[in-house]
């Protein structure tokens, strides 16, 4: 053998070497390197899970308080009649499609218990949700009702704030909603419960194959939100190995209840076979060359090693920074260049999802802000229908009483002033009688406002087109005199060509008269009185503003109540403000009040423009 064979096969040799221990390092550092991509894939996937059931179980959450808002199952459950409950729940499991609806009294005891349409005699009494709704929270759980898991939510039923009972909806996870789910983290998924598989992505062999699995839940070790939430653990069969993580579904009932959880898992060994698959063709092309140009190709190796993990490290410092954008160089196509794709491709999409959950928090902020002002015109809304009803309620009450006195108190004046005209003025005791005639025809004044109220409130007049520019330049040419003889300047704003309402005039000249006189009252030592009428959004505004005492915080929820004053001096029978809301109430207007003690007081007379 000659010695540049020698060398030959030395340099073989060592090159053989190289390349086996080589190959080894590859093949342990590829292993590796997905075992850590997939653990971090597999935290992210956690995460994307996490949101989801997020996402759901405020939907549900949702839906279920507008049901449990509901009035007739409000009355159902404070009622407490099962029959009567069982014919609302399936009316209302059948507008809601959901599987699973349970109403309860307000014990908890079930008062009737639909799975799918049909009634069930499941005990469900004792679960977290329940048992949370009772105590006034509203919750989320799953529960596995005949080998069927269940997204359920309690809410707790209340009539003003009493608890009456509780409400539970829940729908069915089928295999759409995992297959959803397995689009969305790119994993495979078991939904599992006692040791047994719901559903699956993996065929039936292979999901048998990983069951039965002990995943330590107790203790909060994957309890969600947890510090250690999303942990990988490895899984071996007999033809794979997988990474996996559990995300676990179900709240703790008990010490012996069984868990209900996701396992989400990727095939490990798989992945490596498929990318060692890849390195092997290239490989034996590199082992030859390396034996022709040992040098040059150890140099090329070196470097093709070296560069594309600095790239990798400097990639992965970057994004770990927060620098998503940041590009990985992908040169070649042997195993790093893969490797790089793959990291790249994680970091876009881990960016798209961060995209995504700030675009989902922004949709849900601008949710509950549209809902704040829902609710903000409902109580409106309720508290002019309570006013109304009173106002209804309080003129029927004045009509009868003031009709039934009316005609002995007419009587009653009538004998007085007859004794006044036959007796002679020098006779004694007549100033007596003249003062109990003029405290029976107060009474009898008092008696007309109290039908006057009652008439307003339920006697139509006749509604015509009428300019209100007119009526409030009247108003302040009767008040005129009267207001300066009592130290009080009056400025009026009328806007040009002010569009007509349809109105009775007189009866708009009443209510503008009742706060031009309140406005007087409040101001005894005189003062500023502005009367403004302009057109806005379609409506004819008016106020009525003075610069008095002005009102009460505490009275500017009742002074629109009959028989309501504050006045020192009663005048009246505290029925002005009562009259004038009944009168702008007929003509499908408002009266808006704005009011501070000692700044004054805005009366606002909103009326819809004629069409």
């Amino acid at each position: 053998m000659t010695f540049r064979n020698k060398i030959l096969f030395s340099i073989w040799g060592v090159v053989l070497s190289l390349l086996v221990i080589t190959f080894f390092i590859i093949n342990y550092w590829t292993r590796n390197r997905i075992e850590a991509m997939f653990s971090r894939e597999l935290r992210t996937e956690y995460a994307t899970v996490l949101v989801h059931e997020k996402l759901q179980s405020e939907q549900l959450i949702r839906a279920c308080i507008v049901l449990a808002g509901s009035p007739r199952l409000r009355a159902v459950a404070e009622l407490g009649d099962s029959r009567t409950a069982y014919e609302l729940v399936r009316e209302l499991s059948k507008t809601t499609a959901s599987q699973v609806f349970v109403l309860t009294d307000r014990k908890g005891h079930a008062l009737v218990e639909l799975l799918r349409g049909n009634r069930d005699d499941a005990e469900v009494s004792g679960y977290p949700t329940i048992q949370d709704a009772l105590r006034g929270g509203a919750s989320t759980d799953v529960w596995v009702i005949h080998g069927a898991a269940y997204r359920v939510v309690s809410v707790p039923v209340v009539i003003e704030t009493e608890l009456v009972g509780t409400l539970t909806i829940g729908f069915e996870i089928t295999g759409a909603d995992i297959a959803t789910l397995r689009r969305a983290t790119n994993s495979n998924l078991l939904l599992v419960h006692a040791g047994a598989t719901l559903l699956s992505t993996l065929d039936s062999a292979e999901s048998g194959s990983l069951l039965p699995i002990s995943v330590p839940f107790r203790g909060g070790l994957y309890e969600t939100g947890g510090d250690t939430a999303g942990t990988t653990f490895r899984l071996a069969t007999r033809d794979d190995s997988y990474l996996a993580t559990a995300f676990l579904l179900t709240r703790p009932a008990g010490p012996d209840s069984s868990d209900t959880f996701y396992l989400i898992v990727k095939s490990l060994s798989r992945e490596v076979r498929q990318s060692m698959a890849s390195i092997l063709g290239t490989f034996g092309v590199i082992s030859l060359l390396f034996l022709a140009f040992t040098t040059v190709i150890g140099l090329i190796i070196s470097r093709s090693i070296t560069r594309p993990i600095r790239e990798l490290v400097q990639g992965t410092a970057a994004i770990s920074q927060g620098n998503y954008d940041y590009a990985i160089p992908v040169r070649g196509r042997d195993e790093l260049s893969f490797l790089a794709q793959r990291f790249m491709e994680m970091s876009a999409s881990l960016k798209e999802k961060i995209t995504q959950l700030g675009q989902l928090n922004r949709d849900l902020l601008e949710r509950n802000k549209d809902l704040d002002e829902t609710l903000q015109k409902l109580r409106s809304a309720q508290q002019q229908l309570l006013r109304s009803e009173r106002l209804a309620a309080t003129g029927k009450l004045t009509a009868q009483l003031a009709h039934e006195i009316n005609n002995p108190i007419h009587n009653i004046q009538s004998c007085l002033q007859t004794v006044l005209n036959r007796l002679p003025p020098e006779t004694k005791g007549r100033d007596l009688i003249a003062v109990a005639h003029d405290e029976v025809n107060r009474l009898s004044r008092l008696t007309v406002q109290m039908l006057d109220f009652y008439r307003t409130s339920m006697v139509e007049d006749e509604m015509k087109p009428t300019n209100m520019g007119d009526v409030v330049k009247e108003i302040a040419v009767i008040t005129e005199t009267e207001l300066k003889r009592h130290g009080v300047t009056m400025m009026v704003h009328v806007d040009d060509g002010l569009p007509l309402v349809r109105a009775s005039g007189d009866k708009m000249k009443q209510v503008l008269l009742n706060l031009v006189a309140n406005a007087l009252d409040a101001m005894p030592g005189g003062g500023h009185l502005t009367i403004d009428a302009r057109h806005l959004d379609g409506k004819v505004r008016i106020t009525v503003g003075d610069d008095g005492m002005g009102i009460p915080k505490e009275h500017l929820d009742r002074i629109f109540d009959a028989f309501f004053t504050t006045k020192g001096k009663v005048s009246g029978v505290g029925l002005g403000l009562s009259v004038s809301y009944g009168i702008v109430n007929q003509h499908r207007g408002s009266i808006e009040v704005e009011s501070a003690v000692g700044r004054g007081s805005a009366f606002t007379v909103v009326l819809p423009c004629e069409a």
